[in-house]
Parts: C-alpha cells; structure tokens; sequence
C-alpha cells in the first residue's frame, strides 16, 4: 500500500512538473488595434496616416512589422505600433504581418490584408463643404415653404381720424 502511495505522489509531481514546463514555453499572444490618425477606412479600405498597435502578452520582448514582407518597424518596447502613411507606398493590395517574440525565441504572427486607397484633406474638406450647402440649401427651401403656406393674416388699418365706432366697431361712441 505504501509503494502505491508513494507512485502516486510521484505521478502527481511529475503531471505538475510537466504542466509548469509547458506554461514556460508557451507562445505569446498578439492582438491588432488600428488606429485612424489622419485618414480614411471603408472595409478593407485605407488611406492617410495609421498606427498599428500590437497588444501582446507581457512576455513579449520584441515585436516586428512587416509591409509585404518587407520589414518596417522593429519595436523592442512596449507599446508596440507603427506609424505609417499609405501615401508612401504603392496603392493597391498590401499584406500587413506582425510577429511577436518572447524571451524563449517563440513567436506568434498576425496577418491583415489591406488596400490602400488615395486620400486627400482637401478631397474631405470639399465633401464637408457639398454637405453643408446642400443643408443649408434644403433649410431656405423649408422655410420658403413653410412662410408661403401661412394664413395670411388680415391688416386692419387705424388711423387716429378715424371715429371711435370704426376704431371700436360699435354703433355709438360717448
């Protein structure tokens, strides 16, 4: 009975033994934040300045991102991002990948496909203004329509010559 006993302390120490030497090796996790600086995104659609932001486990000690994979940002401290405009590329289809890395060399990769678009302020600024005098438009349109439906009101004119029976509409003034 004692050496059952004993065989099974030794398998629970060996099963947590090899559970902690797996949570020791485990790869790091990695998310994506996209962060619109100064641009434009529809879909899959971007233009303008970005920040990538790669939200990673806290084992992470370096972070790599890659533009077709082409390497353009290496980050060695947290928080990890890079900054980059679509108009310092080429339009069209780019693959965005990031790789994370952790102390024991495993890593873990994130993927996103992504079309970069032409974007221009001025393009914005004329949208806001096409949109603004359409309302405006649209506001003097209303109100035109709106007086133009009023009951005219009727004007009775006084005049201080005038008798008291026409001022006071009544047959007889004292």
């Amino acid at each position: 009975m004692r050496l059952s006993i004993k065989l099974a302390y030794i398998f629970m120490i060996c099963v947590a033994l090899s559970l902690a030497f797996t949570a020791v090796l485990a790869a790091p996790t990695i998310s994506l934040s996209w962060y619109k600086n100064n641009g434009l995104g529809f879909g899959n659609d971007i233009g303008g300045q970005w920040i990538i932001t790669a939200v990673t486990s806290s084992d992470v000690t370096r972070v790599e991102f890659y533009l077709d994979n082409q390497i353009q940002q290496n980050g060695t401290s947290a928080p990890f991002s890079w900054d980059f405009n679509t108009a310092d590329y080429n339009l069209g289809p780019h693959t965005i990948k990031i790789v994370a890395y952790n102390i024991e060399g495993l890593n873990v990769t994130a993927q996103a496909d992504r079309n970069f678009v032409e974007y221009s302020t001025n393009l914005f600024w004329i949208t806001i203004g096409v949109i603004v005098a359409v309302l405006v438009i649209s506001l003097v349109i209303a109100l035109y329509w709106v007086r133009k439906k009023e009951p005219k009101q009727r004007k009775t004119k006084f005049s201080l010559a005038a008798p008291c029976s026409q001022i006071l509409n009544i047959s007889s003034c004292s």
